[in-house]
């Protein structure tokens, strides 16, 4: 695996930002006030100081991305991975706070999560989400990673998010019919919504992000009512990815202005 100290170079030329691991209990805790803040629990013009941070039990033992601005030194976008050997340590993944992933258990040990994606509102222009996924597929690239797992979250409190139609959408056309089912710990019911053919709920853009590089939901959504989510399980076998559209994937995110 990667040492956590060392530097991964951004797939995409960025004059301002720059991508890496976070490696010191400085770098985490600005990880951890930026997710309050793009989390909506605290207002993005608060002070420093005053941000009570948004962490939990498996930030100790997961490896976190960090994007920060060159100019200020500020962490302005942050991704969470934890792979078999931090989650045995914490007594399982995050996913399994959610989901009873005894389906998965024989390809666990393989098995990458990723979560607490976000970008500060003020950097929502594309170049951070980018860097990140830049540096994901890197790690992808060069570490014994064979799947891909984690929780896509839909807002419930954005009225443009429809979880009845993104719940119907994915059992037509994103559903993994390969592994059994996971079984979500506190059920979100959703309702099948008939759609034509060609129709598409509007979509979380890390939902629409992880469908495009080809993964798949593997059950029905769980409820989280501390961040008022619905999420879905996602799952991706990294061999099932095609490299042409994996690098076209990676460049198509320049153009996305919203994170999840």
């Amino acid at each position: 695996m990667t040492t956590p100290h060392a530097v991964l170079p951004p797939f995409v030329a960025n004059p301002t930002l720059t991508v890496r691991w976070a490696a010191s209990k400085e770098d985490i805790l600005m990880a951890q006030k930026l997710r309050a803040i793009a989390f909506g629990f605290c207002p993005p013009e608060t002070p420093s100081p005053d941000i009570v941070p948004e962490r939990d039990l498996f930030d100790t033992h997961a490896r976190h991305l960090i994007v920060i601005d060159r100019s200020t030194g500020q962490c302005v976008g942050t991704y969470r991975l934890l792979d078999y050997r931090g989650a045995q340590k914490t007594g399982g993944f995050y996913t399994q706070t959610e989901f009873d992933l005894q389906p998965l258990s024989s390809f666990l040990e393989d098995t990458l999560e990723v979560g607490r994606s976000c970008v500060h509102p003020d950097y929502r222009n594309g170049g951070a989400i980018t860097l990140l996924w830049s540096a994901l597929a890197r790690i992808i690239q060069t570490e014994p990673v064979r799947f891909l797992m984690g929780c896509a979250s839909v807002d419930l409190t954005d009225p443009s998010m429809d979880p009845d139609r993104i719940w119907s959408y994915l059992k037509r056309t994103g559903w993994d019919q390969s592994v059994e089912n996971v079984v979500p710990h506190r059920p979100y019911p959703c309702l099948d919504r008939p759609m034509g053919q060609k129709d598409v709920p509007v979509l979380p853009p890390l939902l629409k992000g992880y469908l495009r590089l080809g993964a798949r939901c593997i059950g029905n959504p769980s409820h989280d009512p501390a961040f008022r989510t619905a999420d879905f399980p996602i799952w991706l076998p990294v061999g099932s990815m095609k490299d042409r559209y994996a690098r076209h994937f990676f460049r198509s995110l320049l153009n996305e202005g919203r994170d999840s």
